[in-house]
């Protein structure tokens, strides 16, 4: 495909992971009944911590790996102006600017620790606060500010989680980010920081856009990827053809050029079979020469006397047809049944027989065996 490739639309880049700021977002960490589906129990939690119903947030969560809770963050639609929420409709994704530091929680190696992870930005200081053994923030905080924020924010984040003083803290750097590889799978990063890898299912649950858009999106992306498909198979059906179009132009030239060369030798050709032909004539005619007189020669010893030959005709190479007179009418039946017990003959029978004035006439018909006529007539 890669000379193909020169000719065929460019693939459209992927698209982006965009992050939302995080102060118009407020969370909450969710206990969740085992064996029930989530998305209710996420919606009816909603309704009881915000004062506006699920229509009118922009929402998201995500889930423990053991199903037993899940971080949830919604904002109030008109938090986000029309400038904000321009590029979402062309994203990929779009969650809050605190989801990537789940990625850095403390004791992720298998240490379970009490922690946090606090992230400077240029506009807002995110920090997040995990007791030992629990897979999401139990507190999550998001400030406008600057380095001059940092200690009252991490302050405050110790009060709500309820974290002893001496809990690590763990400082990143450098912009929030989630990239996506060309196998769908999603890491995080801050900077050229890798964070670490992000769940798959995370992907999905974490957008915040409405669930209407995403489905139609959803669709919509299905379409587009059969589509590329469907036009990748155009070109290579349009290659194999142009391949087979110019296959079959260059046989069509073989072809007329072994045409032309089968056309110039014709007379030799000709000229040979008439040869060829008029050779097998003359080996057929000194093989398969008529031997009338050898016929006869092999049929007059056991003649009796009182038959007398009057014609003979040969009926091809083997056969001789004789008619003949007969003083004696009784040796006509005497002379055939002779004939028969020939070894060289094959057949032998009186025919038309008619008797007349005391002479009786008949017709003799003689088939010899092929070997019979070898040389000559003599076996």
């Amino acid at each position: 495909m890669s000379a193909l490739s020169r000719f065929l639309p460019a693939v459209p880049s992927a698209p982006p992971l965009l992050l939302a700021r995080g102060d118009a977002f407020f969370v909450r960490r969710v206990d969740l009944a085992a064996g029930e589906s989530l998305g209710p129990q996420v919606t009816l939690a909603l309704e009881g911590m915000a004062p506006f119903p699920p229509e009118q947030l922009y929402f998201g969560h995500l889930p423990a790996a053991d199903g037993s809770a899940a971080l949830v963050f919604a904002a109030f639609r008109r938090r986000f102006s029309a400038e904000e929420t321009e590029a979402w409709e062309g994203a990929a994704l779009v969650t809050a600017e605190f989801a990537p530091l789940l990625a850095a929680r403390p004791g992720a190696g298998g240490s379970a620790t009490d922690g946090a992870v606090v992230h400077v930005g240029e506009a807002r200081v995110v920090a997040l606060a995990w007791r030992a053994g629990l897979e999401l923030p139990v507190a999550t905080l998001v400030r406008t500010g600057g380095e001059e924020s940092v200690d009252a924010v991490l302050a405050e984040l110790f009060e709500r989680a309820g974290l002893p003083a001496d809990a690590g803290v763990r400082r990143i750097d450098g912009p929030l980010a989630l990239t996506a590889a060309a196998d769908g799978s999603v890491t995080a990063r801050a900077g050229e920081t890798v964070l670490g890898p992000w769940p798959a299912e995370w992907v999905r649950s974490s957008d915040v856009r409405d669930t209407e858009f995403l489905a139609a999106r959803r669709r919509a992306e299905v379409r587009d990827r059969w589509l590329w498909r469907g036009l990748l198979g155009a070109a290579a059906l349009l290659v194999l053809a142009a391949v087979l179009d110019v296959g079959s132009g260059v046989l069509g030239a073989l072809t007329k050029r072994r045409e032309a060369q089968i056309a110039a030798q014709a007379p030799n050709v000709r000229q040979t079979e008439t040869a060829q032909t008029l050779a097998n004539r003359i080996a057929e005619l000194s093989e398969k020469r008529l031997m009338p007189f050898e016929m006869m020669a092999l049929i007059n010893p056991a003649r009796p006397e009182s038959v007398v030959f009057q014609r003979a005709v040969t009926r091809g190479l083997l056969k001789i047809e004789i008619e003949a007179q007969a003083q004696n009418a009784e040796d006509v039946g005497n002379y055939a049944r002779t004939l028969k017990e020939q070894p060289g003959v094959a057949s032998a029978a009186a025919r038309d027989i008619r008797a007349r004035d005391g002479v009786t006439s008949f017709i003799l018909d003689v088939e010899f065996k092929a070997e019979a006529l070898k040389n000559g007539g003599a076996l």
